[in-house]
């Protein structure tokens, strides 16, 4: 469950906006970009048609993790800085330089792919596996750092329309043809009860239909991309040491 941060902090409760959606849209980039570097280096080389599939792929992620960037710094990072400044001081320099650490390797993750889509070649293939993993690691960080360090104080000072209006925006840049898939990814590992809310928020036959057709999506997705229709998930995969804030910021 995701009821409270691991030093005890509420997520959600009485007077605090249910930010816990959160953990559950991490818990997707860690698992799926996690798992790509095994999806390219699994693909043989010269296969232009397995490489069009994996590629696209990561360039989902890729490009569903710089919009989640984007606006979570526009929505949410900025309304903090302004309301909540001296709480967030030990955490600005840290979270910045993370960011630019992401968004750098994300640039760099991006013009790997670009190449490896066009050659098909296993140097390519590798270069681009190689910058994913790096790009996980620093990745990994930045969200435990958030998810322990920020969301308590979302779930304080983010009000519950600007938090739908993030989540309405983040759920904006997933493809409508993927809707489905998007679901499914999330139930794989997401919060029963999180999950749960977000679906009460639709119409009833969606509410029925939504989640077996996820699932069914998923499986057929994960089965095409990992080789399983139950892949590592998120928890599994090997993540750094949870990080602590000190007076100068966060460390390990």
């Amino acid at each position: 469950m995701t009821s409270q941060t691991a030093d005890g902090r509420q997520l959600h409760g009485p007077g605090l906006t249910d930010v816990r959606m959160m953990k559950v849209v991490h818990d997707n980039f860690r698992r799926e970009l996690g798992l790509s570097p095994a999806a390219i280096r699994g693909t043989v080389a010269g296969d232009k048609r397995r490489t069009r599939q994996v590629a696209e792929h990561v360039g989902l992620f890729l490009a569903l993790l710089h919009h989640h960037h984007t606006i979570e710094d526009d929505l949410l990072w900025a309304a903090l800085l302004e309301r909540v400044p001296q709480e967030l001081a030990p955490l600005v320099h840290v979270m910045e330089s993370q960011h630019e650490t992401v968004a750098g390797l994300l640039e760099q993750s991006n013009a790997a792919l670009d190449t490896w889509r066009t050659t098909a070649s296993s140097r390519d293939g590798e270069a681009l596996a190689q910058v994913l993993t790096e790009l996980c690691t620093a990745l990994v960080e930045h969200l435990q750092a958030e998810e322990t360090h920020l969301l308590p104080l979302m779930a304080q000072h983010i009000t519950v329309a600007e938090w739908a209006e993030f989540t309405a925006q983040g759920m904006s840049s997933i493809p409508r043809r993927k809707m489905s898939l998007g679901f499914g990814m999330m139930l794989y590992e997401g919060d029963p009860e999180v999950i749960g809310l977000e679906l009460a928020n639709l119409p009833a036959p969606v509410r029925r239909l939504l989640p077996p057709l996820g699932r069914r999506s998923f499986r057929r997705y994960a089965r095409r991309i990992h080789g399983t229709g139950t892949p590592m998930r998120s928890t599994d995969l090997a993540v750094p040491a949870a990080n602590h804030v000190t007076d100068q910021g966060v460390s390990s």
